[in-house]
């Protein structure tokens, strides 16, 4: 008797086991985004359509490859651009935002932080 119970544990065991591991190797990994709004000198949200940069480039990371991202994106009528990315950086951000006759500028620096969503609000001027 004992000997069954004993067997049936390590297979009731392994199951859980080959179940547990499958779920987790399963899983997809989120993508690191970052939400970008663009507000004007009021703290409006840039209405018009707005140019927005995200780059690193030149950079030399540990293992020694030299970095070179560069992606640019207009906003939506909201103010906002979304962008997406597989791993983590640390990126300068440029906007121009033109108005009518007048044209707003703004340079800033965002950390993307892997797999998580990371918001920042940029005034032009």
């Amino acid at each position: 008797m004992r000997n069954i119970n004993l067997k049936s544990f390590f297979i009731s065991f392994n199951i859980a086991f080959v179940i547990a591991f499958s779920l987790t190797s399963c899983q997809e990994e989120s993508p690191t985004r970052a939400i970008i709004t663009i507000v004007d000198p009021d703290g409006e949200p840039a209405y018009d359509i707005c140019t927005v940069i995200l780059s690193q480039q030149g950079l030399i990371n540990s293992a020694g490859n030299e970095s070179d991202i560069y992606e640019s994106k207009k906003t939506s009528s909201n103010g906002m651009v979304e962008f997406e990315f597989v791993n983590e950086a640390i990126l300068n951000v440029e906007a121009t935002y033109v108005s009518g006759n007048d044209t707003y500028t703004a340079e800033s620096v965002i950390k993307l932080v892997r797999e998580e969503l990371v918001r920042k609000t940029i005034t032009v001027n």
